[in-house]
Parts: structure tokens; C-alpha cells; sequence
């Protein structure tokens, strides 16, 4: 059960993360900070908001050892928190460092994302093969890619995220590339 204080704190990280204004944005985002550095003892959730207002800031390039210091934090306070484990992950591969990317992406528990929302789910999957593929293991990547198509294949049209990265890996006259292009007819 959420307190008081994470409703707050997270119903003001939600204005933050739809604001398309950029000054409304700066403005929640410090006020979202100082709320947060008022406690006496930050918590696992306290460091993941932390993190994610830096990493979806357009500045974030400028913040990455900090984000990456509030993920760490969070999951080691809670490793049961399997958001903060995969943003620690997804900041990993933005600023291309695939193999701590990829070993980060395998501790994310994948039950409770599942669960959480499939299509981050699936999404995971396909990191994971990226981060494989573009690490020089092309063949266990397609594995990966494989299981991805197989998610397209029996899960309802448009649930599933744009699979960004599985068309990055593969030439567009690969199977699983014209597989999915049939499946996802926006991707034609």
C-alpha cells in the first residue's frame, strides 16, 4: 500500500513524464526533487523517481552516472523493484554500454514485468537480443528476435511496442523482419 507522500510523488512524476512543455517540465521536476530530498530516509521508489526524471529529461546525456547511481540505489534497496532494475538497464544501452546493459536486462524479473505490462515484457526480450547481437553473438541475438516475432504472432495488434531494435539488428529481407512487417503493417 502507497503512502500518502509516493501518491503525491508519483501523481506529480505522471504531470512530469506527459508534460510536453518544457518549462512545466523543469518546474515539476524540481519540485519533484525537493519533495523527495526532504525525507529524513530516501526509499527504493524515492530513487527510482529520481532516476527517471533525470533520464527523461532532454539533458539526461549530461546526467548519466547520476541516473545510473539512483537505479543502483533503488534496486539494491528493493530488489524486488523490477522497473528500477530495467531503467538501470535501458540507461546502459543509451549511452552504448551493451554488456552491463545486457547483464542488467537478465536480473530484471520477468514474471512480475510480465504481469506488470506484457508489451514491456516482449520489449525486454528483444534488448536483450540487441544487446547480444550488437555485442558480436549474432546468433543467440536471433534467438532472441525469434521469440519476439512469436509474441507478434499471438498477441492482439498494436499491444506490442515497435520492435526498434530487432529491425535495427536485421536486414529487412530477413525472416523474422518480413514476418513481423506482415503482422505490424505499419512497419511497411
Amino acid at each position: 500500500m502507497k503512502t500518502e507522500f509516493e501518491k503525491d510523488i508519483l501523481e506529480e512524476y505522471d504531470k512530469f513524464f506527459i508534460s510536453e512543455n518544457l518549462e512545466e517540465k523543469k518546474s515539476l521536476k524540481k519540485n519533484i526533487r525537493e519533495k523527495i530530498m526532504t525525507r529524513n530516509k530516501l526509499t527504493s521508489l524515492d530513487y527510482q523517481i529520481l532516476g527517471l526524471i533525470d533520464y527523461e529529461s532532454e539533458d539526461w546525456r549530461n546526467n548519466s552516472e547520476k541516473i545510473i547511481e539512483n537505479f543502483k540505489k533503488s534496486s539494491e534497496l528493493d530488489n524486488t523493484n523490477f522497473l528500477a532494475q530495467l531503467y538501470l538497464a535501458h540507461i546502459y544501452q543509451d549511452i552504448g554500454n551493451l554488456k552491463l546493459a545486457r547483464e542488467n536486462y537478465l536480473k530484471v524479473d520477468t514474471k512480475a514485468l510480465k504481469e506488470f505490462q506484457l508489451w514491456r515484457y516482449v520489449k525486454l526480450i528483444e534488448q536483450i537480443g540487441f544487446c547480444t547481437y550488437k555485442s558480436g553473438n549474432e546468433t543467440a541475438g536471433i534467438v532472441m528476435f525469434e521469440k519476439v516475432l512469436n509474441w507478434y504472432k499471438k498477441t492482439p495488434e498494436n499491444e506490442l511496442a515497435r520492435p526498434s531494435e530487432l529491425l535495427e539488428c536485421l536486414p529487412e529481407n530477413h525472416r523474422i523482419v518480413i514476418e513481423i512487417k506482415k503482422i505490424e503493417d505499419y512497419l511497411e
